[in-house]
């Protein structure tokens, strides 16, 4: 009998000792994770998916910078017994949060509502506006422009150091289809873009700039002009050549979407051109004023990107689109070899 008690008693203090080294542990993680959490940082979407396991959802949680240990993310699940709680969907959290916090957002809030939303390249900042309106995102074009204006943006993204002042972000709200939550505000919106610029335009490739003579800014702007005048993709490099070329004959470039960028309004953003428009005075009218306009007339491709940075090397100063409705373009070195190709595609 005295046998078995002492036996008894040996188990006890064994399940006691080992009570107190997970009670300790845990305290330990807590106070080791709470230190290093201890300012709630940037807004992170994150994405459960439908019967994923816990184990998956802590390992993409450690993966995104949301947690350091998987194990006591784990555990945290079981001693709230949670694990079968985790919802479905999209949420909000933040580096920083603490791991109940997280918890507690991914089995008791409502997952949020995304919003799709697709730019198509080519686009000038107040048709993104536009389209963000349409999507239910903004209430007014003019919130998203005026969280566009670059002096706010300008010592965050190294990308934006060429930016002149006044110049708003036209050319670097990178065209993709997004993502948003409902609920995003303007400068959460326009943060995703330029992140995706920094991302997809590299530094190595921005670097190529100095190459043409010419800031990353002044390369950006010739490649959003490629981007409008281009409709057949391999067109691009010899295009921006023809830009080079003439800036190094001190040409104007008289490129006819500048103009249109300049009279652009609300319903007809890119106007069709008369002659007279070609005299209106202005700085991004480039038959009256030399060298590059003071900045982009669209959020170019990356591909319009490439080319302004890495031209065909040509002797072409002109180019007439075909008559055929291609889009396809016929390019000329003289100004009589250009006559003559308007008078072939379009009859004089």
């Amino acid at each position: 009998m005295l046998k078995l008690m002492v036996q008894s008693l040996k188990i006890a203090a064994i399940l006691v000792l080992a009570a107190v080294v997970v009670v300790t542990t845990q305290r330990t993680l807590a106070r080791y994770l709470a230190a290093a959490n201890a300012d709630v940082g940037q807004p992170v979407v994150f994405v459960v998916e439908p019967d994923e396991s816990v184990d998956s959802i802590a390992a993409r949680l450690r993966e995104q910078g949301l947690i350091r240990s998987t194990t006591y993310f784990k555990l945290r699940m079981r001693l709230s017994n949670a694990d079968t709680r985790i919802q479905a969907g999209r949420f909000v959290l933040y580096t920083g949060m603490s791991v109940n916090q997280i918890i507690q957002t991914l089995t008791s809030s409502e997952p949020i509502e995304v919003v799709k939303v697709r730019f198509q390249e080519g686009w000038r900042l107040e048709e993104y506006a536009e389209q963000l309106v349409q999507a239910g995102l903004i209430s007014s074009p003019k919130e998203f422009i005026d969280a566009a204006q670059g002096e706010a943006w300008r010592t965050t993204y190294d990308f934006l150091r060429d930016l002149p002042p006044g110049a708003s972000l036209e050319g670097y709200l990178f065209p993709d289809t997004y993502e948003f939550r409902a609920d995003a505000t303007p400068k959460e919106i326009i943060r995703t873009m330029l992140d995706n610029f920094g991302r997809r335009v590299s530094p190595e490739l921005r670097a190529r700039a100095a190459e043409r003579g010419l800031n990353f800014h002044q390369v950006l702007t010739i490649a959003s002009i490629v981007e409008r005048e281009a409709a057949i993709p391999e067109e691009r490099p010899i295009i921006a050549s023809v830009f080079y070329n003439r800036l190094g004959q001190n040409m104007p470039l008289q490129a006819d979407p500048t103009v249109q960028y300049m009279l652009g309004q609300p319903g007809r953003w890119w106007p069709s051109l008369t002659p007279d428009d070609l005299l209106q005075p202005g700085l991004y009218n480039t038959y009256q004023h030399p060298g590059v306009p003071p900045g982009p007339i669209c959020n170019p491709s990356l591909a319009s990107i490439e080319a302004a940075l890495e031209p065909a090397e040509t002797n072409y100063l002109y180019f007439v689109v075909k008559g055929d409705g291609s889009g396809r373009h016929v390019f000329a070195a003289t100004y009589e070899e250009h006559l003559r190709n308007i008078n072939e595609q379009h009859g004089g």
